[in-house]
């Protein structure tokens, strides 16, 4: 057996207790050849001096509680290879007590053998099991019915069993690549076909496993390096992290998150040094990397190159499988983990609740028992840096954490179901108010002005120059005959929002209000010019979700801090380095920076009338 070029398949073993995972991972490596030598004499010994039966299930007891309990407790990785391509079997626990051991185990799995008994059948936890793969991202299923030597090999009870496990799957919106009937005991279509079931003429269990479609190989796909520590060796600062996904070589423009903060890969360092450093580094490498400028990092900072920048921002929203004692409800306090990346977080809502065992979902049930699954919506303290599971599942996936004791894992939901905040159903509301319709149409508006309304938002942080862009697209709209009006920031203080303060949740009131507003001029016709720093992701998409995607144009402006320092006129860096109680978005305090859909200019670099007339062509491509 060779092991060709093919990528290693990954899967994971689940099933209810009992049902034979670890007599079925012991069978396929005795059967491949793959234990060590000796090691399956040497257990046939022990048997022998114990006066016991020989199980293929004792080749995997990892733990001395297993020996004891009789049940797999622990998640156990192990390699093989068959044909032309090589795997890695991950043997998953059945216990409800344990299931956070499969979670571990299953969150890298390619593809999944969800394993259920011919005589007992489908149990609570298998269902649990089913719907915990799917949940954690892995769409590649083979259902294995083992122990059909306890049936006599019935054609009938399989048949029965692969519906019910079919349409269990259904319900996931999942299909199996295969049902095959087994006896892990007895070595039944496990590696060649049975002679004991000439009725099946499926695949056997390998041979579904060799139909699943390689993974993408981690170097093709987007880069994410969290950083682990930042080293000092002589005069250089080394960047230590491992490569989770992509390819990272020298003199790559990278930037790193959630600053925003860019340079070029000036060197990859290797340990111990080499007479030629390498020059680039794939994914599933730990490096060390030195830059070509002295940014500020630390361990949780993630580097991307700058073209696939991930998402940045203080809310998540992630299906969540629960595992404390105690139910999780909204309110609670939490630290997230994610790679390397630490966070504290609230619950700020649970939108749904499923039985793992049921299916049955609960809308509005506001809270999640141990051992299902819920879409909850988590605050962070600070920015979190994360892409969907689907997309990159190093940076998509968590633990959320009581104290020392892991009570719950989950995985990030696409960028569209992104929950953004609830100001509509959760503020108050007055009642018995309806909405009144203008009289006068937009259409006649854009008629009677020349143009139609446009709202456009800048955004960054203090001192970056968003009053002084502001002021130059006012007059250069004016003097083209646009009806413009500006709203900035600090003008909306000393009136409408002169009750808020800098705190992060009166930053994002102050973005929802200046939303409300220049939506009301935006409806009347005009030209809104937003200056905000508007510093969370999620106000600025709710204004862009309240005005119309066609009628909002982004504007991201930065510059260096040295920069922005000398420019900012109230004093605010200088008094930050003071006292700790001035908040700074982007320094000591929350700024996420926009993704696409943006238009983004240094204002350090950038003359203000290059940026000003680059902003006006594309409004008025827009408004014409």
């Amino acid at each position: 057996m060779t092991s060709g070029e093919a990528s290693p398949l990954a899967f994971v073993v689940v099933g209810h207790v009992d049902h034979g995972k670890s007599t079925l991972v012991g069978r396929l490596l005795a059967d491949t050849e793959a234990l060590p030598d000796g090691a399956l004499e040497r257990v046939r010994r022990i048997c022998e001096e114990q006066h016991k039966a020989f199980e293929y299930a004792f080749l995997l007891d990892a733990l001395e509680e297993e020996q004891v309990q009789g049940v797999t407790i622990d998640v156990t990785r192990v390699r093989f290879v068959w044909g032309a391509r090589r795997y890695v079997i991950i043997d998953a626990p059945g216990h409800r007590e344990f299931i956070r051991n499969m979670i571990t185990g299953a969150a890298h799995a390619d593809a999944a053998i969800l394993l259920v008994d011919a005589q007992e059948g489908v149990q609570e936890q298998s269902r649990r099991h089913a719907y915990l793969v799917s949940f954690l991202g892995v769409r590649s299923l083979v259902v294995v019915v083992n122990k059909m030597d306890l049936v006599g090999y019935s054609a009938t009870r399989f048949a029965d069993l692969g519906e019910e496990f079919r349409r269990l799957l259904a319900t996931m919106g999942l299909t199996p690549t295969a049902v095959v009937p087994a006896s892990a005991r007895e070595g039944d279509n496990l590696l060649e076909r049975s002679s004991r079931m000439p009725w099946y003429t499926g695949p056997t269990v390998l041979e579904a496993l060799a139909a699943v479609p390689a993974p993408q190989a981690p170097a093709a796909a987007a880069l994410r390096l969290p950083v682990q520590t930042v080293l000092k060796f002589d005069e250089r600062r080394i960047i230590a992290g491992r490569v989770e996904s992509g390819t990272l070589a020298v003199g790559d423009a990278i930037a790193v998150w959630p600053s925003g903060h860019t340079a070029h890969v000036k060197s990859i360092e290797t340990w111990p040094e080499t007479t030629t450093a390498p020059e680039r580094a794939e994914a599933g490498r730990s490096v060390g990397i030195t830059l070509d400028d002295q940014l500020f990092l630390q361990r949780g900072d993630v580097i991307t190159h700058r073209a696939s920048p991930p998402t940045i921002s203080t809310v998540v929203s992630a299906n969540v499988f629960w595992l404390g004692r105690q139910p999780l409800e909204p309110g609670q306090q939490y630290r997230l983990r994610m790679t390397t990346l630490e966070r504290d977080v609230s619950v700020f809502a649970v939108n749904r609740v499923m039985s793992a065992a049921t299916m049955e979902i609960l809308e509005g049930k506001g809270s999640i028992p141990r051992n299902d699954v819920g879409e909850v919506i988590l605050r962070a303290t600070r920015p979190v840096v994360f892409d969907p599971a689907a997309t990159a599942p190093a940076t998509g996936r968590f633990v959320l954490l009581d104290g020392y004791d892991i009570v719950g894992g989950g995985i990030v939901l696409e960028d569209e179901e992104l929950y953004r905040r609830p100001y509509g159903p959760d503020l108050p509301r007055s009642e018995q108010i309806a909405f009144v319709p203008a009289v006068i149409t937009a259409e006649e508006r854009a008629l009677a002005y020349g143009h139609r309304s446009h709202v456009v938002w800048l955004t960054g942080m203090p001192g970056v120059g968003k009053s002084t862009l502001a002021r130059y697209l006012e007059r250069r709209f004016f003097g083209r005959g646009v009806k413009t009006v500006v709203l900035d920031g600090e003008h909306l203080r000393l009136g409408l929002s002169a009750d808020l303060r800098f705190t992060d949740a009166d930053r994002a009131e102050q973005a929802r209000r200046a939303a409300e507003v220049a939506h009301l001029f935006q409806r009347a016709g005009l030209v809104v010019i937003v200056a905000l720093v508007s510093p969370f992701r999620a106000d600025r998409e709710y204004a862009r979700r309240v005005i119309g995607a066609e009628d909002f144009t982004l504007v991201y402006l930065h510059a260096p801090l040295g920069v922005m320092r000398e420019r900012e006129r109230h004093g605010l860096y200088a008094a930050a380095g003071r006292d700790d109680e001035v908040k700074i978005p982007g320094v000591n305090a929350p700024y996420e920076p926009p993704a696409e859909g943006t238009l983004v200019f240094d204002t350090s670099t950038a003359p203000l009338p290059t940026i000003g007339e680059a902003v006006i062509a594309a409004v008025e491509r827009r408004i014409r």
